[in-house]
């Protein structure tokens, strides 16, 4: 059962939530639009034909209902539909009420004009109901990516403003993903939601919005300070360079006037040396006599400025007459400084020298305006450039450059205007200084956090209104839920999560806790056998049998499939109330279950831990406990075990073997050793057995009775026998070298009852170039016994391919000697454990004569394993033994020393 259901109530929510954010938020933003002071587009991010057309949108969507009684519904919505598509159109048309473009991408003019065009044709027809679900689900899922492309990018993809972008693009979300909900709503009437719901509502909606539009006033106006701030700092810097630089002409000034008559020239000479060498953005010093320039002295002297001035009519028209006692600073015009503004400061000389004509002096002292702003660099890249207004119409940017015509365009189509001020020096005055919001990646960053604050606001919304709508279905469910998340659905019983947490609160409270973990034995068979209804109604009834032996002493919960598990308190000392429920838990799995038509018989494994003070985690106490009942499991079932330490270090040691075992694999740490198989007559070597060899660390060898089971336990025998087949094939080719002779391969149960192991094993005997009649595989009873038609059809197939098949370890298995007839068995193997006791059991040596008795009666090959002494070669040979293997005739060695 689900919290909360989609269905019309809750689309009807989803409806109210969305339409009316979609009105609040473009009403709100439309008003400021309009009482927002400075009316600079800093502060206005969207078009008003985009915030009508969602006003309007949020209306239609509001009343647009297909299957609604409502007469004046449709009226509504279709009215408010079509000023949508008015106002969109309008957009696309240029925005004729606005006074500057907000650069709305069209898409979400036609996104919008659509929308409002698709809630005026309501159409009910299927196809039209699924177009609506499909198209609009499109456009929302569209929409979001780009909306998280702005967080990517960081650059306004929508809009010129980066809160206009995302703002727009949300506004235009918000509409398609209603569409949608309203597409999945269309079979029945919406029904009304409550007023409490749609106060809550449109209240959270009104403060969300506002807080969202409050938010972004607060940052305009911080980017329009720290514009203002931009201004004022050029400002003073220029002045406070302006007088520096004209103090120190004046001095020069001075000093040319009292030089004394006999060395006033050298002087003046030896001055301006000095200057062009010590200031480097100085370029040139040139005398003037009234409008006429006397001489001039350049830094290169390829350029000469006295010929610019003369030519420049911008720069002449610049000096006041009136104002010739007077310092002057004059801009050259760009077309004759495209390399970066020139100034020329005027500053007037009243020569008292009698060898110069009488008339009004001046210096013009001529400076690289970027060389000289080099040195007042900033020690950060700001987002906010400002720039100087020449009366020519040109700009200069903050270094002295002229700006190009690309930068211009830049700053009218997509930088954000944020001051205006003016450059007020002794020696100028009205000169504009203009500040723009140039690199809006960091607005960028503000305005999608914003977004995300105004976006979260909402989803708050839409959950708080769901949330009071549904809220009787929650109290009634909620019951039902809890139940359900405590339980067990099957058996009613405590699940596992609920018995782990109620152990979690106890554990280090008490200190006395009991774990009994059940575990039924052969169920799984009853599940395959039975089916499923049987084996559930089975575990019903045992549960009413536990819950009556258990009753209030102790907590008892379903595990997971056949485990159960019982909790109980204060039985660590109690060891006959422990075997007295124990003992009744076996005798009523035991009791026969009465199912339909079936009459079934169980057993149970129970594993017991005591909580101790060693246990530091509740898990480890159900660990426990399920490590004692896989003890009991390998004791025969049926059986009660109670932890012991010894366990643990079992388990661990498994699974430290197992990870070793896995490496080894993957490493080729593994090694084939190969053992010789003589014929008895002769003592003639005819073969070698290839025997698996694990050397964990150097000098110590695993015995494969210890991983080779372990192997199979855990899936890793699959890699593991094509590791040993692929070498053994090796292997018997290269014994080939030495005399026709046969390796001897044992066989895994696992291995061989796989479709693909035939393919297999052709496969790697053609890869390797071993041909089949020198491989032997070697198989035990186990193989046979659990498909024995199975295993006879395979072993046919791979007898004809000529394949040798011998039957190890005979002797030992329980299986009737009536099927070794229809065996395709070329060998069977005399187990080691007869061979051993042959000279101290008069019964093993008759048994072995038995073996070779049948065995050669039925054409098979009698192959005697564990041979170490003398008299047991003669023995077995006497008894008329074709083969013999043992130490008696060498140990198993490595390939390269045989």
């Amino acid at each position: 059962m689900r919290i909360i259901q989609v269905d019309q109530q809750a689309k009807a929510v989803v409806n109210l939530v969305l339409g009316a954010a979609l009105f609040i938020a473009a009403f709100v933003i439309l008003l400021y639009r309009l009482f927002e002071p400075t009316q600079l587009q800093v502060y206005h991010s969207l078009s008003s034909s985009l915030l009508i057309a969602a006003c309007a949108n949020g209306i239609a969507l509001l009343t647009y209902d297909l299957n609604s009684q409502r007469e004046w519904k449709p009226a509504v919505s279709r009215v408010f539909a079509v000023l949508a598509i008015i106002a969109s159109a309008d957009g696309m048309a240029g925005n004729l009420f606005d006074s500057f473009d907000a650069q709305i991408h069209p898409s979400l003019y036609i996104a919008s004009g659509i929308a409002g065009l698709w809630m005026s044709l309501r159409l009910r027809a299927h196809w039209a109901i699924r177009a609506q679900r499909i198209i609009a689900g499109i456009a929302a899922l569209a929409l979001a990516v780009v909306l998280l492309m702005h967080f990517v990018m960081e650059t306004p993809l929508l809009a010129r403003h980066p809160s206009g972008s995302l703002v727009a693009g949300a506004l235009v979300l918000i509409t398609m993903i209603a569409l949608w909900n309203l597409s999945t709503a269309s079979e029945q009437e919406l029904p009304c939601v409550s007023m409490l719901t749609t106060s809550i509502a449109l209240v959270g909606l009104l403060v969300s919005t506002s807080i969202g539009v409050v938010l972004f006033h607060n940052e305009m106006n911080e980017l329009r300070d720290r514009g203002e701030e931009a201004a004022v700092n050029l400002n003073i810097a220029r002045r406070a360079a302006g007088n520096e630089h004209v103090s120190t002409l004046k001095r020069l000034a001075e000093r040319w006037e009292n030089y004394p008559d006999s060395i006033h020239n050298s002087l003046m000479e030896l001055d301006m040396n000095a200057f062009l060498r010590d200031v480097d953005f100085l370029e040139s010093i040139i005398l003037r006599r009234g409008t006429e320039l006397m001489w001039e002295r350049s830094r290169d002297q390829d350029t000469s400025f006295k010929e610019m001035y003369q030519n420049d009519g911008y720069v002449q028209q610049q000096f006041d007459p009136l104002r010739k006692e007077e310092v002057q600073m004059l801009v050259a015009s760009r077309s004759n400084t495209e390399d970066g503004a020139r100034v020329y400061i005027h500053i007037p000389i009243d020569f008292k020298d009698d060898n110069y004509e009488k008339g009004y002096w001046g210096i013009l002292a001529v400076m690289n305006v970027p060389q000289m702003l080099s040195n007042q660099a900033l020690t950060y890249r700001s987002p906010i450039y400002t720039y100087t207004a020449i009366s020519n119409g040109m700009l200069l940017d903050q270094h002295g450059h002229w700006v190009t015509s690309p930068t211009l365009d830049y700053l009218h189509n997509h930088a954000l205007f944020l001051y205006e001020s003016s450059l007020e020096t002794e020696f100028t005055t009205g000169t504009p200084i203009y500040s723009y919001m140039y690199d809006l990646q960091e607005m960028q960053a503000r305005a999608n956090l914003q977004i995300l604050v105004t976006l979260a606001g909402i989803a708050i919304v839409l959950f708080m209104a769901l949330t009071i709508e549904r809220n009787r279905e929650l109290v009634v469910q909620g019951r039902q839920l809890r139940f359900q998340a405590e339980h067990d659905a099957l058996t009613g019983l405590y699940n596992r999560t609920t018995i782990e947490h109620m152990i979690a609160d106890r554990f280090h409270k008490q200190r006395d806790l009991t774990a009994m973990f059940i575990d039924l034995d052969g169920f799984t068979l009853i599940n395959d056998s039975l089916g499923l209804q049987v084996g559930d109604r089975l575990l019903q009834v045992l549960a009413q049998r536990l819950t009556n032996i258990i009753g209030k002493r102790g907590m008892l919960a379903r595990f997971g499939g056949d485990e159960f598990l019982i909790v109980m308190q204060k039985m660590q000392d109690d060891e006959e109330g422990l075997a007295e429920i124990t003992s009744k838990i076996l005798s009523a799995v035991a009791q026969p279950y009465r199912i339909m038509h079936h009459k079934i018989y169980l057993t149970a494994s129970i594993g017991v831990a005591h909580q101790t003070e060693d246990q530091y985690a509740p898990l480890e106490l159900i660990q426990r406990a399920d490590m004692a009942m896989h003890q009991a499991k390998r004791q025969g079932h049926n059986h009660v075990q109670i932890y012991q330490d010894s366990m643990s270090l079992q388990f661990k040691s498994s699974a430290a073997m197992r990870s070793s075992l896995q490496e080894a694999i993957e490493k080729n740490q593994l090694t084939l050793h190969y053992q010789p198989i003589v014929r008895c007559n002769d003592g003639a070597t005819v073969g070698y057995e290839a025997l698996l060899r694990w050397e964990r660390e150097p000098g110590r060898f695993i015995s494969p009775t210890e991983f080779i089971p372990l192997a199979e336990m855990t899936g890793q025998i699959i890699p593991l026998s094509e590791w040993v087949f692929r070498r053994a094939c090796e292997a018997a080719v290269t014994l080939q070298e030495h005399g026709p002779c046969k390796v001897a391969v044992n066989l895994s149960t696992l291995h061989f009852n796989r479709t693909e192991f035939t393919p297999f094993l052709e496969q790697t005997l053609e890869e390797t170039g071993c041909n089949p009649e020198w491989l032997e595989l070697e198989l035990t009873e186990s193989i046979l016994m659990e498909n024995t038609d199975y295993a006879v059809e395979v072993l046919q197939n791979l007898r004809d391919k000529k394949i040798s098949i011998s039957l190890d370890d005979f002797g030992t298995g329980f299986s009737s000697l009536s099927y070794l007839k229809r065996l395709p068995v070329d060998k069977v193997k005399i187990d080691r454990s007869f061979i051993a006791g042959i000279r101290t059991h008069r019964s093993d040596r008759v048994l072995i004569g038995s073996v070779i008795k049948i065995a050669q009666s039925l054409n098979f090959a009698v192959v005697a394993e564990g041979v170490e002494t003398p008299q047991q070669a003669e023995f077995v040979t006497e008894l008329g033994c074709n083969y013999m293997q043992g130490f008696y005739f060498g140990r198993p060695m490595p390939l390269e020393e045989l």
